[in-house]
C-alpha cells in the first residue's frame, strides 16, 4: 500500500477530514482545537494559530506542478516539439469534425428551408432513419449496462481470494452507482458512442480541497476547508475534445495524446488551489480568456435551438491536457510526461512525470465497431446516412407526386368568363359557350405506387447494415407478419442480436479498463475511509481491507479479474435464473446416481474388488465432467458443489462400524466381523422401506 513517503503518492487522510460518501467536507478553522484524552484533536484548527499546519499533516495528493532540474535547452526542444505535434493533430482533426457535425445535422432529421422546385410549398421533411436505429439500441445498450446488479462482476484469479469477491462486488457497486454516479456519467457518451462510433472516457485520482468563506451555526463568518471529492473518478470527454495519431489500433501505443478542456478562470484557481496546477501559471492566464467553437460545437447549438451568445466566449479557457512519450531530461530513454498548456500564451501549467504506477494513459476508447488501423469506431450515423439521404429523397418525390396527382387545373378560354382564380365548391356551375372546349380539367401528373416498395427496400438495406431489425426494436415483421411461428421469431431475435452483443463485447472490454484503472488508484492512494462509511463494521468491510492491504502494484493485475455484466437477450436475470434451476436438477440426478454408486462400491470391496476400481473410476470421471460443466457455466469454485466420494470411502475404511472406531479382529477396516469369524459387510445407514411397485402401467399392486 502506498504511503505518504512515497513521492506523489498520497495515503490515508486522517479521519478528521473524512466526508459521507464523497462529499463536502468542512473544517472551522474559527473554532480552537478540540483536546481529549488522547491528544490534540485534528479535525477543527484554530484560524489565527496555524490554518497552514492542518492543511501540512495532510499528505499531498500529487507531485509538484512543474518539474525541476530540467535544462533550459531541453525544455523549450520540448514545447516545439510539442507544439508541431498540437498543430498537426488538431489540423488532421478537421475533416472528423466535418463528418460529425453533419452526422449530428442527420440525426436531428429538421425540415429543410422552403423551396419552388417542383412547386411553391414543395415537401421538405427528413426521414429520420438514422434515429430510428439510433435511438432502440442505445436504450438497449444503456438499460443492459445499468440495470445490472451488480454493474460490475469479479471473478478471482487466485484461489485466496475466491470468498471475498462478492464483498469486492458491493463495494464496487456502491462506488460506482452511489458515489460516482456511473449512469449519469456514462449515458451522454453512450449516445455519443452510438450515433459516431467511439466514446472517450478518463479515470483519474482526483482529490478536490480548498478554502472558502462561508457562516458557522451563529452565522458568523468563518474560513472553512472544503473537500469536494477524493478517490477515483472516471468522467467522459467528447469526441471532439479528444484527439490523437491515425493509424493506430490501441490508444495505449500513440506517443501523444491531448484532451481539449473548456474551463473557467473559477475552476483553474480550484486546480490550482487543489496542487493540480501551478499557482503562478494560472495567476499569469488572469484576463486573457477566449476560445473557438468548433463545427461540431456549433452543429449542436444549432440543433438544440439554445445558441451560445459570442460575448460568453470571453469567459472561457482553452487549455490542453497532453500525455506523451518524450526523453524530457536527456539520457536516451523516453519518459511518460503529463502536460496542462495554454496554448495561445504557451503557458506551461503543468509539466510531471506519470505518476501512476500503472504508467498508462488515464483514457479509454471504446469503438462501436472496430475498424482496421484506426482507434475511431464506425458509428450508426455513418452506416445509415446514405440510406436516409435517398430515403428522403424518395419520401419527398411521393409525396410531391401525391400533392400534384391529387389536385386538379383547367384550361379555359381567354374571354371566357371566368375568374382568374376560380372559387370551388359543391354545386358551382361555369356558364361557357361550349363546355366540351372552352373549360377542360386536366391533371398536373399520375399516382406512381414504386416509391413505397423502393422505400421499404432502402430501409432492409438499411437494416442489414446496421444490424438494427424489426425484432431488435420490439416490432413485428412487416414481411412476415403473423405467419411466423414461435420457434422461427425466437431465432430471429437470437441472430438480430449478435450484432448488439459484439458491441457489448466491446463495451465490457473498455469498461473493465476503466475499472482496472480504478483499482490501481486503490491501491496506490487508499480508499479515503470511504469503504468504512458505507459499510462499518460489516464484513464486507473487513474483507475490502484485507483483499487491498495484501496486493500491491506487482500483483493487482493477477489477484482479480473484473468484466462488466451487461446483459443481452441471452444474459438477462430470467434467463440467468432458468439456467441456475437447469444446473440444479442435473446436479440432484448426479446425487442420486452417485450415491448409489457410492452403495455398490463399498459393497463390492471384498466381494468383487475389479467391480469396485471400475466403479471407482466411473466416480472420477463424472466428478470430472461435472467439475468442467459448472466451470462453463462460470460457477464459482465449484468443488464446493460436487462432493468427492473417493476421499468419504478412504475415511469410512479408517473407522469402525457406524464410525466409532477401528474394526474388530478379523474384519477388514470399515467392517464388522460376521458370526463364524467371517468378514462382514460394511456397515450402512437403514434404507427406509420401499412400498409395492406395479409391475406395468395400468396393473394392480
Amino acid at each position: 500500500m502506498a504511503t505518504a513517503e512515497t513521492p506523489g503518492v498520497a495515503g490515508p487522510e486522517p479521519k478528521g477530514r473524512e466526508g459521507a460518501m464523497g462529499g463536502m467536507v468542512f473544517v472551522d478553522y474559527s473554532k480552537p482545537p478540540k483536546k481529549d484524552a488522547q491528544g490534540p484533536g485534528t479535525a477543527d484548527t484554530g484560524m489565527e494559530s496555524a490554518p497552514e499546519a492542518a492543511q501540512a499533516t495532510i499528505p499531498d495528493a500529487y507531485p509538484s506542478p512543474l518539474l525541476n532540474g530540467i535544462k533550459d535547452e531541453n525544455r523549450t526542444a520540448f514545447l516545439i516539439w510539442m507544439d508541431q505535434w498540437l498543430m498537426e493533430l488538431i489540423s488532421g482533426w478537421g475533416p472528423l469534425l466535418d463528418k460529425w457535425a453533419q452526422q449530428e445535422e442527420a440525426y436531428r432529421a429538421l425540415p429543410g428551408g422552403p423551396t419552388d422546385t417542383p412547386y411553391v410549398g414543395a415537401c421538405r421533411d427528413t426521414i429520420p432513419a438514422i434515429a430510428m436505429a439510433v435511438d432502440p439500441i442505445q436504450a438497449r445498450l444503456s438499460g443492459g449496462i445499468f440495470k445490472a446488479d451488480p454493474i460490475f462482476a469479479t471473478k478471482a484469479l487466485r484461489k485466496q481470494w475466491v470468498g471475498i469477491t462478492d464483498s469486492l462486488e458491493r463495494w464496487i457497486q456502491f462506488y460506482m452507482k452511489h458515489k460516482m454516479k456511473l449512469r449519469d456519467l456514462v449515458a451522454p457518451h453512450l449516445f455519443e458512442f452510438v450515433k459516431h462510433g467511439h466514446m472517450v472516457l478518463k479515470t483519474v485520482y482526483d482529490r478536490e480541497e480548498f478554502d472558502v468563506q462561508t457562516y458557522d451555526k451563529m452565522w458568523k463568518v468563518v474560513k472553512r476547508h472544503v473537500t469536494r471529492f477524493k478517490g477515483p473518478r472516471v468522467s467522459g470527454v467528447q469526441i471532439n475534445n479528444f484527439i490523437f495519431p491515425p493509424l493506430y489500433q490501441h490508444l495505449q501505443l500513440v506517443p501523444i495524446c491531448a484532451e481539449r478542456q473548456i474551463l473557467t478562470w473559477d475552476e483553474l484557481s480550484i486546480a490550482a488551489a487543489s496542487g493540480k496546477l501551478s499557482r503562478e501559471a494560472v495567476d499569469s492566464l488572469k484576463g486573457k480568456e477566449m476560445i473557438m467553437r468548433d463545427q461540431l460545437e456549433l452543429r449542436r447549438e444549432l440543433s438544440s435551438d439554445h445558441q451560445e451568445v459570442t460575448q460568453q466566449r470571453k469567459f472561457y479557457f482553452e487549455i490542453w491536457e497532453i500525455h506523451c512519450n518524450y526523453d524530457i531530461d536527456g539520457d536516451g530513454i523516453p519518459e511518460k510526461l503529463i502536460i496542462t498548456y495554454h496554448r495561445h500564451t504557451r503557458t506551461v501549467l503543468q509539466l510531471r512525470y506519470n505518476w501512476y504506477f500503472n504508467q498508462r494513459y488515464p483514457y479509454t476508447v471504446i469503438p462501436y465497431t472496430v475498424t482496421n488501423n484506426s482507434i475511431l469506431g464506425l458509428g450508426i450515423c455513418e452506416m445509415m446516412k446514405p440510406f436516409q439521404d435517398t430515403i428522403t429523397n424518395w419520401h419527398r418525390m411521393a409525396t410531391d407526386n401525391a400533392y400534384l396527382a391529387n389536385i386538379r387545373m383547367f384550361i379555359a378560354r381567354t374571354d371566357a368568363k371566368i375568374e382568374t382564380r376560380p372559387k370551388l365548391f359543391s354545386g358551382r356551375v361555369f356558364r361557357v359557350d361550349d363546355p366540351q372546349k372552352d373549360f377542360i380539367p386536366f391533371a398536373a401528373a399520375d399516382i406512381y405506387n414504386s416509391t413505397t416498395s423502393e422505400r421499404q427496400n432502402l430501409f432492409g438495406m438499411g437494416e442489414k447494415r446496421t444490424g438494427v431489425s424489426d425484432y431488435l426494436t420490439g416490432r413485428e415483421s412487416p414481411i412476415l407478419g403473423s405467419r411466423a411461428t414461435a420457434t422461427s421469431t425466437v431465432a430471429l431475435i437470437q441472430e438480430g442480436t449478435k450484432r448488439v452483443e459484439e458491441v457489448l463485447e466491446n463495451i465490457r472490454s473498455g469498461m473493465a479498463e476503466v475499472l482496472d484503472n480504478c483499482m490501481a488508484i486503490w491501491v496506490q492512494y487508499g480508499l479515503d475511509g470511504v469503504d468504512d462509511i458505507a459499510f462499518g463494521d460489516d464484513q464486507v468491510a473487513a474483507d475490502i481491507k484485507e483483499f487491498f492491504n495484501s496486493v500491491g502494484a506487482d500483483n493487482v493485475q493477477g489477484s482479480l479479474g473484473i468484466e462488466l455484466t451487461a446483459a443481452d437477450v441471452s444474459n438477462t436475470k430470467t434467463a440467468q435464473q432458468q439456467m441456475q434451476l437447469a444446473i440444479i436438477q442435473v446436479l440432484m440426478g448426479y446425487y442420486e446416481k452417485l450415491v448409489s454408486v457410492g452403495q455398490m462400491a463399498v459393497q463390492a470391496q471384498q466381494q468383487m474388488p475389479q467391480l469396485a476400481d471400475m466403479l471407482e473410476e466411473i466416480m472420477t470421471a463424472a466428478r470430472k465432467m461435472f467439475m468442467d460443466l459448472l466451470q462453463k457455466y462460470d460457477i464459482r469454485n465449484p468443488e464446493a458443489y460436487l462432493p468427492d466420494l473417493e476421499k468419504i470411502i478412504a475415511a469410512g475404511q479408517q473407522a469402525g462400524p457406524n464410525g466409532m472406531g477401528p474394526a474388530g479382529p478379523g474384519a477388514p477396516p470399515g467392517q464388522s466381523p460376521a458370526p463364524g469369524g467371517q468378514p462382514g459387510l460394511p456397515a450402512l445407514p437403514p434404507r427406509p422401506p420401499v412400498g409395492p411397485v406395479p409391475s406395468a402401467p395400468g396393473s394392480g399392486t
